[in-house]
């Protein structure tokens, strides 16, 4: 078959969503790093992005309807993207 079409979020969110994707892929990055993991393997971008869509404020339990997490990565992972998720809601806007 042939391969996925590669998604470019920062055409398919909008700004705000977009801003808040990052930030989830930074928070992915550095978990991945930690536990000597492929990215994909902590939640992939498409996850990502159906978090980063959640309205505010998220819940583990919203978290937990996306399809592919589980509940061994919501107590892995789950709190860590609350506090992101909460962190970045109380930054500034970039200018």
């Amino acid at each position: 078959g042939k391969p996925a079409e590669k998604i470019d979020y920062k055409t398919v969110l909008d700004a705000p969503t977009f801003a808040r994707f990052s930030r989830l892929r930074e928070l992915r990055k550095s978990l991945a790093e930690r536990e000597a993991l492929p990215a994909y393997a902590v939640f992939t971008n498409e996850q990502l992005a159906a978090i980063a869509r959640l309205p505010a404020p998220v819940t583990v339990a919203a978290l937990g309807q996306i399809d592919g997490i589980g509940s061994a990565r919501l107590e892995k992972y789950g709190s860590g993207i609350l506090q992101a998720l909460s962190d970045h809601a109380h930054q500034p806007p970039a200018t």
